[in-house]
């Protein structure tokens, strides 16, 4: 029988180990991930001696109360980026990848309504720029640029949001 490492599922979102330190909050994660909160990144709190205690309730959270009672939570991908520099680079990617899939979704549903950029775009109230953009996956569309332009394509919002099967 060979041994391998096992490793739980989705553990880069699970912290299993909090303490203080001087420097800040030592966290660690159920994939051993390990890494320090500066106090300094964390001015609710702001110095060791501002701290009262520390809760990790759940797998997903880190309570501090400082020595007026006043908590303030930490989730898990907060916490992360100080453990694992790859973190926010992946976060970035998924962003990205989301970005560019909502916008080929827009440009599919236009040009099978046979639109074009200005078209929608006025139709919608936003800039044709701004369409451009987003259509490229280069900006994230706010909410109301969201229902403006389902509703300017005569499409429920959701069928922006998600693939279709």
């Amino acid at each position: 029988m060979s041994t391998t490492d096992v490793i739980v599922e989705n553990g880069n979102r699970m912290m299993t180990h909090a303490k203080v330190v001087v420097e800040g909050v030592e966290l660690t994660f159920a994939d051993d991930c390990k890494g320090v909160i500066p106090f300094a990144d964390l001015p609710e709190i702001g110095k060791f001696e501002n701290l009262a205690r520390i809760e990790l309730p759940n797998p997903y959270a880190v309570f501090l109360f400082d020595l007026n009672g006043k908590s303030v939570e930490l989730p898990w991908d907060f916490a992360r980026h100080f453990c694992d520099s790859s973190y926010q680079l992946r976060v970035e990617e998924v962003a990205t990848e989301g970005r560019q899939a909502f916008g080929k979704r827009v440009r599919q549903l236009r040009e099978a309504a046979s639109l074009t950029q200005d078209k929608l775009a006025k139709a919608a109230g936003i800039g044709r720029v701004t369409l451009v953009r987003i259509e490229r996956g280069e900006q994230s569309p706010r909410y109301e640029n969201i229902i403006a332009l389902a509703d300017a394509l005569g499409v429920p919002p959701e069928r922006l949001l998600v693939t279709s099967a």
